[in-house]
């Protein structure tokens, strides 16, 4: 009997769990409850907290301002901030530093503003929020649903060589956006 590729997928998905979307640097990731965020101060907005978020999706951005590759992510980053903002998704950052002399919160609010970007920052010298995510490279992003659970994790540059990444975690935004709508129905 021919099988399907679907039919392959959903095999290997209750086998081993989700499978990333085709395409994407995606972190395997089981859903879980998101940590708290840590440290401070908050530059380019107001604090707020991923409780305070619920009803919302969170797309969470880990970055330092000094990585080229996170300065390639700001323009996607900020289109999402743009395009979501008075809706149901958050965009927030942590800026988390690598070096020494990226840790000035006066720094990162200087950057901020030179840069454009849109999104409100918590500035995580120590690494708590960091570590609390478990993340290991610089840019990554972190879905968060409605419910306060992280469901996705990417790695990396959005538009790596042109991979076209950024239209991976677009998509995935919007049906952690029409999952809650379902839901309802």
């Amino acid at each position: 009997m021919k099988r399907s590729p679907l039919f392959a997928a959903v095999s290997l998905a209750l086998l081993f769990g989700p499978i990333p979307l085709a395409g994407a640097d995606a972190v395997p990731t089981q859903p879980h409850p998101a940590p708290a965020l840590a440290g401070g101060p908050w530059v380019n907005g107001k604090p707020t907290t991923i409780d305070a978020q619920k009803g919302h999706v969170v797309v969470l951005l880990f970055w330092t301002r000094d990585c080229i590759n996170c300065k390639h992510n700001l323009g996607y980053w900020n289109d999402w901030a743009g395009r979501y903002a008075g809706t149901d998704v958050s965009v927030i950052s942590v800026h988390t530093p690598e070096t020494r002399s990226e840790r000035s919160p006066e720094a990162t609010a200087r950057f901020a503003r030179a840069h454009g970007l849109r999104f409100p920052i918590i500035v995580d010298n120590d690494a708590r929020t960091w570590n609390a995510y478990g993340i290991e490279s610089w840019p990554t992003e972190v879905l968060i649903d409605k419910q306060g659970r992280v469901r996705n994790e990417y790695a990396g540059e959005l538009n790596w060589q042109g991979s076209g990444e950024y239209k991976t975690v677009a998509r995935r935004i919007e049906a952690l956006r029409a999952e809650a709508q379902a839901a309802r129905r």
